[in-house]
């Protein structure tokens, strides 16, 4: 049985943690190159990391609950036969090996 839905507040305390440290990683290598931060900026980069995780989040659930039908694999269903090529081109190139010498 599948999980119920989460919240909107739910989703962003799940992301909350690894935007902030994320971010704050990538400020603090960016100061230690030399480039200047604000705190404007930290907050304004976490809140567009928060809404892209917390949007992808909605959307590979919605994507889970409903996938799409999968299209049949290439050789058809019945495996048999992709093994009996493969032994054939296993066997061809022995031949041609063996035909070299």
């Amino acid at each position: 049985m599948s999980r119920p839905s989460r919240s909107l507040v739910q989703r962003v305390r799940d992301h909350l943690g690894f935007s902030i440290v994320a971010i704050g990683v990538l400020f603090i290598v960016l100061r230690l190159l030399g480039m200047r931060s604000t705190l404007g900026g930290f907050v304004l980069s976490v809140g567009i990391t928060l809404a892209l995780n917390v949007g992808l989040s909605y959307y590979y659930e919605r994507r889970a609950r409903s996938p799409r039908p999968r299209r049949q694999t290439r050789g058809g269903g019945d495996i048999r036969f992709r093994e009996d090529d493969r032994y054939d081109e296993d066997r061809r190139s022995r031949d041609r090996r063996d035909g070299a010498r």
